[in-house]
């Protein structure tokens, strides 16, 4: 034992839980599981199965379809054997197997549940629900910071299990300093929060005194076990986890005789003691406990658990800095806070971004300002890039906490111009926050973010002696109006008697400018076509329609009245004074709430012709393709249809092209393993489309000759699913028509 000296904490080598583990059941559970091996679908079962598990040493050789046949009813010995010691498995239906092969074989099956559960602990954490086991308790342990449903599994774990978490726990808690010991500390405040104390105090015991101090100073432990008024709300206890400490040794530059200089809120400069104060309290800066409640069900209707990735869960902002900090900031001017906090920033960046001061990013949402910002925001962006996914989601929470127009924008650029993906995911999560802090959605800040240029104020050319208006054709390309009124594409040069001749230059480098924040935003309103991103329909009236940049986009393509499905109901143009017009070129009055988008082409069915033919005679050119864009609308036999009938041939490297783009390859039934016979792309509201490929990719073409494929079929399935079963269930008219018609254009062009 190493006594405490100081604020050092006591250390306790030696101590060990010497439980056997045990599987505990709740009633009816087991056989729950155990029924999940009827949704397990292996495909046709070949004569060689048997055979090919009966050899140990094959066992790593299985395709997924034999895996998930070993698992549900395969031979007993080959199964154990394989969950037993698991494999880097290329298994599927993963929460089921599971789920089944604890049902089946039950202790036997638990170094695969925590495999698993280690793996994806936001996906598959609940395996280790009914696992009563020291393992269990480690690894459930690190969840309780989780933002997704790992969160939820752990507290699920240790309110099911709050004795044996704690002999297995207290060893950690009072072992060396790591980051072992602060999850158990975090799961045993947990457990005095939840109503234990007097269970814990007993647990230490068993361990001996030196335990029992540690667990006593760790929880607060006095002569009231529990908290005053019993167990603490669910969406109270997390506060009980404190951040975990930093690093005692602190850089150089962090040093009070390197520290910059900052002044006063009344003038002169701060004491260098203060100064150290104000560093020392913005080094306290972090981001808020994560959101409650945490989503997840373990038990949901269709026999799917409900469970949500952290990339998804709601993100958490920055946390206010306490009293002290709080006061200590206000007795500073604020213009030489953000000046000392930059320099900080500077200070971390050359230092190579060392995690222990992580804090210095934060506390930017403290001290910094738009400058600030303006600085931070082409950081961010770059970082996801450089691998600092971290500090990236950092920055994101920071721009979202100061939520002034600079940060904003900056975290718009950011969120547009990521490729997907889980870091992606946050940034929208982060946009999707601040905007509802002004009681938006992130359509609608975007379109009251979106700069104007000057343009709805008005902007000249001015040379000192003389001016020339700047005016804006409807394709955003800007002219200068010259004496006579004639609009000219540049200002005449500066003469002689040209007090300002650099602003020729100006208006040159504003061509430029328009026309780039032209670009992105024309760019931005086509996402949203794909995206189905609505607004209120007095938003077009009030909001674009006036903007000197969107406006004259706006004007160039047809909307549409969606209902609570995001379906169309009628399409609409803005007509030549600003009034909305149907097909029919009827005035039509839509109510200020109604929900207004851009109209994809495959949602007009029979109305696309008239409507092409109105944006000819009306002479539309439109800001990108639209009424004239390649779609694919399906039949109403097509809609009801459970799959669409493939073509070919189809040469071979315009598949692989796909696979090299946005598209993902997988295995599909009885083939080798280095073979892709399926292609897949997700759809929204929870659907993927599938490719079937006949006779399949090689996932190394060396020294395998190109062949032709052929797209045998088409179908739609939903993305919890495994994509492997034979029989197809999912109507093609579930999905969005645009992007449906999206994917379907590009698998076309294949042939091409």
């Amino acid at each position: 034992m190493t006594a405490g000296n100081g604020d050092r904490p006591i250390v306790i080598d030696g101590l060990f839980c010497t439980d056997e583990p045990a599987l505990i059941w709740d009633d009816g559970e087991r056989d729950r599981w155990a029924a999940r091996a009827a949704a397990l679908d292996h495909g046709r079962e070949q004569p060689d199965w048997p055979l090919a598990v009966t050899s140990a040493n094959r066992l790593s050789d299985l395709s997924p379809a034999q895996i998930s046949w070993l698992i549900a009813k395969g031979p007993d010995g080959p199964a154990r054997a394989l969950i037993a010691d698991p494999p880097m498995l290329r298994h599927r239906q993963r929460v089921d197997l599971g789920r089944v092969a604890l049902a089946r074989f039950e202790l036997d099956a638990m170094p695969f549940a925590l495999s698993e559960a280690g793996e994806n602990a936001d996906r598959l954490g609940l395996l280790v629900l009914p696992l009563r086991a020291p393992d269990a308790a480690t690894l459930v342990a690190g969840w309780l910071r989780h933002l997704g449903s790992a969160r939820l599994w752990a507290r699920l774990w240790l309110a099911r299990h709050p004795e044996a978490a704690a002999r297995a726990l207290i060893p950690a808690a009072a072992g060396r300093l790591g980051r072992a010991r602060h999850n158990a500390g975090d799961a045993l405040r947990f457990l005095t929060a939840a109503g234990h104390g007097t269970m814990l105090r007993k647990t230490a015991e068993g361990y001996g005194q030196g335990a029992l101090t540690v667990v006593t100073d760790l929880l607060g432990l006095g002569a009231a076990d529990v908290t005053p008024d019993g167990p603490l709300p669910a969406n109270e206890q997390l506060s009980l986890v404190p951040p975990m400490g930093r690093k005692a040794k602190a850089p150089q530059w962090l040093r009070p005789d390197r520290l910059p200089e900052v002044r006063g809120a009344g003038g002169g400069a701060v004491p260098e003691d203060v100064v150290a104060a104000v560093a020392g309290a913005l080094t306290r800066s972090r981001l808020a406990d994560p959101p409650e409640p945490p989503p997840g069900d373990p038990e949901a209707p269709g026999g799917l658990p409900l469970a949500v990735e952290s990339s998804a869960a709601t993100q958490p902002l920055v946390a206010a800095l306490d009293p002290e900090a709080e006061r200590l900031l206000a007795a500073c001017d604020r213009e030489s806070l953000a000046e000392f906090g930059r320099t900080l920033l500077d200070e971390w960046l050359t230092d190579g971004m060392p995690a222990s001061e992580a804090w210095v990013l934060v506390a930017q949402a403290h001290v910094g300002d738009d400058t600030t910002m303006e600085r931070l925001g082409p950081l961010v962006r770059s970082w996801p890039a450089k691998s600092r996914y971290a500090r990236a989601i950092d920055g994101f929470a920071v721009l979202a906490t100061v939520g002034s127009d600079v940060s904003l924008r900056h975290l718009l650029a950011i969120e547009a111009n990521m490729s997907g993906g889980s870091t992606n995911d946050r940034a929208l999560d982060y946009l999707t926050q601040a905007a509802a802090r002004r009681g938006l959605s992130v359509t609608q800040l975007a379109d009251r973010l979106t700069i104007t240029h000057g343009l709805d104020t008005g902007v000249r050319v001015d040379y000192g002696t003389r001016a020339f208006p700047v005016v804006v054709d409807e394709h955003l390309t800007a002219h200068v109006t010259g004496p006579d009124g004639r609009m000219l594409a540049r200002p005449p040069k500066p003469g002689v008697r040209d007090t300002h001749p650099g602003a020729y230059q100006w208006f040159l480098q504003f061509k430029k400018d328009l026309r780039v924040t032209a670009a992105a935003q024309i760019a931005r309103l086509e996402r949203e076509m794909h995206a189905h991103r609505l607004r209120p329909a007095r938003d077009l009236t009030g909001v674009l329609l006036p903007h000197p940049i969107l406006g004259p986009i706006a004007r160039r393509l047809l909307w549409g009245c969606y209902d609570g499905s995001n379906r169309l109901v009628r399409a609409l143009r803005v007509a030549e004074d600003g009034s909305l017009a149907d097909v029919h070129d009827t005035t039509v009055t839509v109510d200020g709430d109604t929900p207004l988008g851009i109209v994809h082409p495959a949602e007009l069915g029979d109305e696309l012709t008239a409507w092409a033919q109105i944006i000819a005679d009306y002479e539309i050119l439109q800001p990108f393709p639209q009424v004239n864009r390649p779609a694919v609308a399906l039949t109403a036999e097509q809609r009801a249809a459970t799959s669409l009938d493939g073509f070919g041939p189809v040469p071979q490297d315009e598949v692989e092209a796909l696979v090299r783009g946005r598209w993902w390859s997988g295995n599909g039934y009885e083939t080798p393993e280095n073979v892709h016979t399926q292609l897949r792309r997700a759809l929204p509201g929870g659907l993927t489309l599938l490719v079937e490929l006949h006779p399949g990719v090689p996932t190394s073409t060396y020294l395998h000759p190109a062949v032709e494929q052929r797209v045998t079929e088409i179908w739609v399935d939903v993305s919890d699913s495994d994509h492997w079963q034979r029989e197809r269930h999912t109507p093609l008219g579930v999905a969005d028509p645009a992007a449906l018609s999206e994917l379907l254009v590009e698998l076309h062009a294949l042939r091409a």
